[in-house]
């Protein structure tokens, strides 16, 4: 007999072995992971615990506190917060937003960041009715410190002993109270910063200090100076040789020009520029060999604001681009002319200049010869915006038709009409001063609608993309073509639906007609189904009947066929 084998055995089921899914946030590097959770809401942050065990105690051990995007918070949950902190808090981050906080709060958080030591970053932003009270003392003492933002809130005084910030490389103070003697306060900070590079004071108050008060700000590693408190304030400016960016805000502040030859932006606003400043700008000892944009705010109603942008606009023979922001209430006060406009020319004014832009524009007499001035003089133009203000009785229409017949030294220039400014942006300090400030949550604040320079005219914001009246005929010539195309395209999708309303009628009469045939011909069929049973040797006989009874009655062919099947 043969070899009879029997079956392999079935294989055994083994249980593979799993291993651990793979953590793809976790295996981040430690700064990538501060910084994508810093952005989310705190209690957010602190339910990444519940992920796994790896996870648990992770949110207690990062470098940042962020707690700008963390609505809905109270004091208690920032005591808790910091008490379930195991390592040292390099970045803390603040805004209020809860009426029942208090100063004492924010004391106790700056006593305990400083008795673990290594704060690197520090942001408050407190309520306006902060900027009073003023922070604990012990905001001297982080030496580590390289950046210091503070908003709303009262500076301490500076102790005798301050040894300075050495580390510091951004410091930002907005709506900051400066104790007495606010300006020499200021300037010491900033003096004791040796590597400080960014510093700006916006819309603060130096308590005891005056026009006549004599002090000085030094910062030989300074790169961009930020300057916009609105009073007439003293001090001056020196050794600054590496300053790049400069923004002037008020009025006496043209003597700060005096040190900034080198700078290649300057941001100053003429709207309150004393008369007494026109001389200063004009005795200026210097041209700036470096300044490649230049931003003015200027009122054209007001002679002195004109000299001064004259003044600024021959001090810059390589200026490439000028940004113009009018500010005015509609009325023309003081008119120039044609002559007055060319009394202000020099050789090299104007000889690099290819971008202009010109935002709030009433049309009014002098700014529109401050138009034809640019375009009839500089020869390297190549593109000019203009913005309506939103209280301007003219139309973009109007002003295409007038700034067409003015004459062009450069055979490239084009104008380009950016539509009107938004209500929002009627405030003398939107967009002029970049505001970096996350001030939208905070209630009662009266800087809620101030914005920064780039988001003043948004990318989503309609506009007319005209550049000249030709490319404007064209968008018009290319409407009434698509209108005419959808019309015929509508014209097209109505035939149609006749044609198929048509169909869908026609195929219901012949539903009908059937469905009537059927009812009229059932007797005879009933009859037929009778004599078939009774008869069964007369079936052809029967059949070849009622096919030609059929045949007459009905001409339809589709109905023989469905009386055929049936049988």
């Amino acid at each position: 007999m043969a070899d009879v084998r029997s079956p392999p055995p079935p294989p055994s089921r083994q249980r593979r072995s799993v291993g651990p899914a793979m953590d793809a946030l976790g295996s981040l590097p430690l700064d990538v992971l501060d910084n994508i959770l810093s952005r989310l809401h705190i209690h957010d942050v602190v339910r990444t615990s519940a992920l796994s065990r790896a996870w648990r105690r992770r949110w207690e051990s990062l470098p940042t506190v962020g707690l700008l995007n963390s609505p809905g918070i109270g004091a208690s949950d920032v005591d808790a917060l910091l008490l379930r902190r195991t390592a040292p808090v390099r970045s803390f981050r603040l805004a209020t937003r809860d009426r029942s906080w208090s100063p004492t709060a924010f004391h106790d958080w700056l006593l305990h960041l400083h008795r673990r030591g290594g704060l690197r970053d520090l942001e408050l932003t407190l309520r306006y009715e902060f900027m009073y009270q003023k922070l604990n003392s012990c905001l001297f003492s982080f030496r580590e410190l390289t950046s210091l933002k503070l908003y709303c809130c009262g500076l301490p005084n500076l102790p005798a002993e301050f040894a300075g910030f050495p580390n510091l490389k951004t410091l930002h103070f907005s709506m900051v109270q400066v104790q007495s003697p606010g300006g020499r306060g200021i300037a010491t900070l900033i003096a004791a910063s040796p590597v400080l590079q960014e510093a700006s004071l916006i819309d603060g108050k130096l308590i005891g200090d005056g026009p006549d008060e004599d002090w000085v700000i030094r910062g030989s590693n300074l790169r961009k100076l930020t300057i916009a408190l609105g009073h007439k304030y003293g001090g001056r400016i020196e050794d600054i040789a590496r300053l790049e960016e400069c923004c002037l805000f008020g009025p006496n502040y043209a003597k700060y020009l005096m040190r900034m030859a080198h700078v290649t932006k300057l941001s100053f606003y003429c709207n309150s520029i004393l008369s007494t400043e026109v001389d200063v700008l004009e005795r200026l000892p210097f041209l700036f060999e470096n300044l490649r944009s230049l931003v003015l705010g200027v009122n054209f109603c007001i002679l002195s604001h004109i000299l001064a942008t004259f003044c600024l606009l021959r001090s810059a023979p390589v200026l490439e681009e000028l940004d113009v922001w009018v500010f005015s209430d509609g009325t023309q006060e003081m008119k120039t002319d044609d002559e007055f406009f060319d009394a202000q020319w020099v050789n090299h004014m104007f000889a690099k200049l290819h971008v202009v832009r010109m935002k709030k524009v009433s049309c009014l007499c002098n700014e529109m010869l401050l138009i034809e001035f640019i375009l009839s003089k500089a020869r390297a133009l190549r593109v000019l915006s203009l913005t309506l203000a939103s209280n301007s009785q003219f139309s973009i229409e109007e002003a295409i038709t007038d700034i067409t017949e003015y004459p062009r030294a450069s055979p490239y220039a084009q104008v380009i009409f950016a539509g009107r400014e938004p209500e929002c942006a009627n405030d003398e300090w939107n967009g002029f001063v970049d505001l970096s400030a996350e001030l939208s949550d905070l209630e009662d604040i009266q800087t809620s609608g101030r914005r920064s320079l780039d988001t003043v005219n948004p990318r989503r914001r309609q506009r007319l993309n005209g550049e000249s009246v030709a490319q404007l005929q064209q968008l018009e010539e290319q409407l009434l073509e698509l209108e005419k195309e959808e019309e015929e395209h509508h014209m097209r999708r109505m035939q149609a639906l006749n044609e198929m309303d048509q169909e869908s009628e026609n195929v219901f009469r012949h539903q009908e007609y059937i469905i009537s045939t059927i009812e009229k011909t059932m007797p005879l069929l009933m009859l037929l189904m009778l004599m078939l049973v009774l008869q069964q040797r007369m079936l052809p006989m029967v059949l070849r009947m009622v096919l030609r009874i059929l045949q007459k009655a009905i001409s339809d062919w589709s109905f023989m066929i469905l009386v055929i099947g049936v049988l």
